[in-house]
């Protein structure tokens, strides 16, 4: 673990102990004494505050401290003073379930930079780079006189690289990174991959080392090139239509001749509430077109409109997709 990740960690645990209702005088000030001890200390329990009062803020959130309270209780009488992180966890799982239904972990919530389900959020950066954070996305920044790195911690994103050519620039996810060569490139991190695509200049991908069996692989990719990083292995590059592939930049999800079920699943991305259908029940049902990632109600109707689906909206949270009846007759 990271020497930033301890102290989040910590810092989670201080809070949880002291809003878990039996904390005396010397926890306060065995408090205290941490959070002086150094900045970063400060930083991140006012980071963790923070977010604590956003979800307190909100009815679920006082339902989720009560609920937690106990948790502390059980959680301590198992683990020590620990298990005040569990507690830490439980809230911000249960807070952002309610508010999105795709919660983010812990450590995605403490990152530097996040976006929510549906959002885009634009971040310029120190050396005057650019990230655009795709849906539901966060990053930690760790920039140093030799290297300016970015640490994908879940979601999707487009960097937009300042010239530096004293400190390389560098995109890193848990399979492995992209370093820039050039300008402008996409990283996506999901189920185990990372996922680049080119679209001005180079970058090099890179496996991790700490998933690869010898010496990581590497390879570059020019523009209209991606590449993929999972399990220790680089697989590419392969050519690519780049303007589709970044199609989501312009709030766009361009399909051309694809599984329904692959396009539901990309859509799924960018909605609040469940979307629900059987890909086995909509087999060889194939969509061509373009859809609006604001909208995604609006991209829902568009597909009914010319697929023999149904699409039937339960709660602004479910949302189910079946075949149309009598479409398999």
């Amino acid at each position: 673990m990271s020497s930033q990740r301890r102290v989040q960690q910590e810092a989670a645990e201080w809070l949880a102990a002291l809003h878990s209702g039996d904390a005396d005088q010397g926890d306060i000030d065995r408090c205290r004494a941490w959070r002086a001890a150094d900045p970063a200390h400060e930083r991140a329990y006012r980071k963790v505050e923070a977010l604590w009062r956003r979800f307190d803020g909100l009815d679920s959130g006082r339902v989720a401290t009560t609920t937690l309270h106990t948790v502390l209780g059980e959680t301590r009488r198992r683990t020590g003073s620990r298990g005040g992180l569990l507690t830490l966890v439980a809230l911000l799982l249960f807070g952002g379930s309610l508010l999105a239904m795709r919660p983010f972990t812990p450590m995605e919530l403490l990152a530097d930079y996040r976006s929510g389900v549906g959002e885009q959020r634009e971040v310029l950066l120190p050396d005057g780079s650019r990230l655009l954070l795709n849906t539901a996305s966060a990053v930690d920044l760790a920039y140093h006189d030799g290297e300016r790195r970015v640490r994908l911690l879940r979601g999707e994103l487009l960097a937009e690289v300042a010239k530096d050519p004293g400190r390389p620039f560098v995109v890193e996810t848990g399979q492995g990174t992209a370093r820039a060569l050039g300008t402008r490139f996409t990283v996506r991190a999901e189920d185990g991959t990372l996922r680049t695509v080119v679209t001005e200049s180079a970058v090099e991908l890179c496996a991790s080392e700490a998933v690869s069996a010898t010496r990581p692989d590497c390879v570059s990719a020019s523009a209209g090139q991606s590449v993929d990083v999972s399990r220790g292995q680089v697989h590419g590059p392969r050519s690519v239509s780049a303007a589709m592939a970044t199609a989501w930049v312009r709030g766009r999800l361009v399909a051309d001749d694809q599984p329904l079920a692959e396009l539901l699943a990309e859509l799924s991305r960018y909605r609040r509430g469940l979307l629900r259908y059987d890909p086995a029940a909509l087999a060889g049902l194939r969509v061509s077109g373009v859809f609006p990632l604001d909208d995604t109600d609006r991209a829902l109707a568009m597909l009914a409109d010319y697929l023999p689906i149904d699409v039937a909206g339960y709660t602004p949270f479910l949302t189910v997709i079946r075949p149309a009846p009598g479409s398999g007759d």
